[in-house]
């Protein structure tokens, strides 16, 4: 399991967002593919931030030696058709874009999980995303350079 520290996600916040925009939370989650058969080398660790003007998607993965930031994606609220987090006992947090496509769903990590109240992050994440639904398309940021692979 990769813990993140409060010093990790404020570094990773701060260097990600924009003049103008402010840190709201951050909630680790957990996704298994259900045809890895649980393999950990399979299994992804998403590092949701919420900003007043995006969410951003840190995907971490586990490699055989280090554990690395894999991919970052972010998506301006406008842009998000749903976030909702479900569940009875074990939540889980589905974002889907405007057609209905998931685009990171995953298992919010426990009590002994990677960060501490996490819970409470998630939902003041689902809690930002109807804030800014209710208040329609704000400020349009551009997007994250995207770098080919080498």
């Amino acid at each position: 399991m990769i813990k993140y520290s409060d010093v990790y996600v404020s570094i990773l916040a701060k260097g990600l967002c924009h003049p103008g925009e402010q840190f709201v939370g951050a909630c680790a989650l957990r996704h298994q593919p259900f045809w890895s058969f649980g393999a950990p080398l399979f299994s992804h660790a998403y590092l949701l931030v919420a900003t007043t003007h995006r969410l951003f998607a840190l995907d971490h993965r586990r490699g055989f030696v280090f554990d690395r930031l894999d991919r970052a994606d972010a998506w301006a609220w406008a842009d998000l058709g749903q976030v909702k987090l479900g569940g009875l006992l074990r939540k889980k947090i589905v974002v889907k874009d405007r057609a209905g496509r998931a685009l990171v769903q995953g298992k919010v990590t426990g009590f002994f999980g990677p960060m501490a109240n996490n819970g409470a992050s998630a939902r003041a994440i689902v809690q930002t995303w109807e804030q800014r639904a209710q208040l329609g398309a704000g400020p349009t940021i551009a997007p994250l350079p995207q770098y080919a692979a080498a």
